[in-house]
């Protein structure tokens, strides 16, 4: 099904945020922040579960949303063959740089790709990795389908979503979850009277339970779930706490959390999940 009009249009603000961003996510890990943080322990998180897998390397791997290509050059470290996809290229262009950097530019794969229709043959792949791509879709449901369609029975998933009830967004009324469709209409209306500029790309969060139903509905079984990071904390935008005490916050929460603790265990910024496709199509 072609896009319609706003959905091109949504692409189009999202591809042009991140290739103008690129620069930011070719150091992602290095900062000292707390957002560095979190996506440090989100990419150590995936990375744990893509290991605990064992799969063998003759097995093939495609990256979602490649970025800046750190995932993917990894999988490649460990000796997989990763097909690593991205709408931007200039993102395209530092995983290839990457890929060379670490000498296994032989095993990084790269090329331009939409995961709304990704155009590889169906189940062609035993591990996909889809990771913080689903808050820049325009549609979940139709990414999902295409995923399993190109998942091959018995393949893994391994996929997030930025988490609608996180922890940090309650302490916080400007983003307070219970008052997002709020905030939304009274950004709509103000746009159409041209009291505000039309925003950029734009984040969408999802609930844990609506991300789990997309998969589902697609014949991806979840295997096990997990929320990762903790802030940063904030008071009308104002952060609350420097960086070095919200990452200590950060890891004492994510403690909590991984131990299980009610409410905690479901709060995390970024929500990890592993899933299966039937082993029939």
């Amino acid at each position: 099904m072609p896009y319609c009009s706003l959905d091109v249009e949504q692409q189009e603000r999202t591809d042009a945020h991140f290739a103008a961003t690129s620069a930011y996510w070719k150091k992602i890990y290095e900062f000292g922040d707390v957002d560095a943080a979190i996506y440090r322990d989100r990419r150590s998180a995936v990375l744990a579960v893509a290991q605990k897998l064992a799969l063998s390397t003759e097995w093939p791997v495609l990256e979602i949303g490649c970025g800046a290509g750190l995932t993917s050059v990894a999988l490649a470290q460990a000796g997989y063959t990763v097909q690593a996809v991205d709408t931007v290229d200039a993102m395209i262009k530092l995983t290839r740089q990457h890929a060379e950097d670490a000498g296994v530019s032989g095993r990084v794969i790269t090329s331009i790709r939409d995961v709304h229709e990704l155009n590889f043959p169906d189940n062609t792949f035993s591990l996909i990795l889809e990771i913080g791509v689903a808050p820049w879709l325009h549609s979940l449901d139709k990414a999902a389908r295409e995923v399993a369609r190109v998942l091959r029975p018995g393949g893994y998933l391994i996929t997030t979503a930025d988490n609608y009830w996180r922890l940090n967004h309650w302490l916080d009324p400007r983003y307070f979850p219970p008052l997002g469709p709020f905030r939304k209409r009274i950004r709509s209306v103000l746009e159409r009277l041209a009291l505000c500029k039309p925003s950029g790309a734009s984040a969408r969060l999802h609930s844990i339970r609506e991300f789990d139903a997309s998969l589902a509905a697609v014949g991806l079984e979840k295997i096990e779930g997990r929320t990762v990071g903790f802030g940063p904390f904030s008071f009308l935008g104002q952060k609350l706490l420097p960086d070095s005490s919200g990452i200590r916050l950060h890891h004492w929460l994510q403690n909590h959390a991984d131990r299980g603790v009610p409410v905690v265990r479901s709060s995390g910024t970024h929500y990890i999940v592993l899933a299966r496709k039937g082993a029939t199509p």
